[in-house]
């Protein structure tokens, strides 16, 4: 089968690398939106290799089995199954037994040499979402790791990085830590995925974020990260702070944090329910309510508000609505 498509969308190229003394290669995927290239890059040595799995989506209701040949067809067609084949349903694995005439699946398939359909994954209850996808595995052990770039403002990086694209539907990256194994005789690595805190870090200008997991969705533009998230900001007066997660969009180059936010900076302890950082104009909004507001706390006292406006380099805050405060005579 021919893929034209990964050519304008999931460009699966080598380039040199930049940060070894001598020159080496990179396994690269790349994405697009609205004309900003996402760069997910191999920055360490091609073991374990990155893997890229090409498949056919296939949808429909079981309408004969065969256990013996570990078989199954939807209508007219027959799929092949083995060793190598995954079955899941939401939530839990399963398996070829599990398997019943009149049962919602879907396939990821490859047509082997000699024209049979190979089932590669069974979802039981799974929907068909397009024709196709691509799928690229990427692994970094340490000291190296995976590297996203969003445009030319933001990075992450993890030890883990899965790249997916299913035709003509929507691109997806997940990055986490964790650990891999290439098993040569199957050509398949195999993922063992851990997403501890500070398992995936975000720098975008000064700042840095860390987090457990991070998944971009290129419908949308998001880069969602799952806490705890750690914040720091380099600088003069450096800062440091906390929430419980954290969203950077492609398209607006922001970041937003939301619940438990904290800011903490040259005496200064703000908090917050949620945060929108503008790192290229050097301030952040810092959002409460009228039952829990934005608290702003140093040693001569505190400003209180519903809206917050906060110079990421300087620490000072201005109280854009819902202005309160109590501070100590000199």
């Amino acid at each position: 089968m021919r893929w034209p498509w990964l050519v304008s969308g999931l460009l699966l190229l080598v380039a040199l690398a930049q940060q070894d003394p001598e020159p080496s290669f990179q396994t690269t995927a790349e994405i697009e939106r609205r004309g900003k290239k996402i760069v997910v890059v191999k920055t360490g040595p091609d073991n374990p290799p990155v893997i890229i799995e090409l498949r056919d989506l296939y949808g429909g209701i079981i309408t004969a089995l065969d256990a013996e040949k570990k078989t199954l067809r939807l209508g007219d067609q027959v799929f092949t199954t083995d060793h190598l084949t995954r079955f899941w349903r939401e939530g839990q694995p399963a398996q070829f037994v599990d398997l019943k005439v009149g049962q919602q699946v879907r396939l990821e398939v490859a047509e082997q040499n000699d024209g049979s359909l190979r089932a590669f994954d069974v979802q039981i209850g799974g929907q068909r979402e397009g024709p196709s996808l691509s799928r690229s595995l990427f692994a970094d052990p340490p000291p190296f790791r995976v590297q996203i770039t969003f445009g030319e403002d933001a990075r992450a990086f993890g030890a883990i990085a899965r790249v997916e694209q299913i035709r003509e539907v929507n691109d997806y990256v997940v990055m986490t830590g964790g650990t891999a194994k290439y098993i040569e005789e199957e050509d398949r690595l195999e993922l063992n995925l851990q997403p501890t805190p500070r398992a995936v870090e975000v720098q975008q200008g000064q700042s840095k974020a860390w987090g457990s997991r991070l998944e971009y969705d290129n419908n949308s533009g998001d880069a969602r990260v799952a806490g705890p998230i750690e914040l720091e900001r380099s600088g003069d007066k450096p800062l440091k702070g906390s929430s419980e997660r954290m969203i950077y969009n492609v398209d607006d180059e922001i970041l937003r944090l939301f619940g438990g936010v904290k800011l903490v900076q040259d005496g200064r302890t703000s908090t917050a329910q949620s945060a929108v950082v503008r790192e290229k104009d050097r301030v952040a909004y810092l959002y409460g309510s009228r039952d829990k507001p934005v608290r702003s706390q140093n040693k001569d006292g505190f400003v209180e508000g519903t809206k917050v406006l906060y110079n990421l380099d300087s620490g000072d805050v201005v109280v854009l609505e819902g202005v309160r405060g109590e501070f100590q005579d000199p």
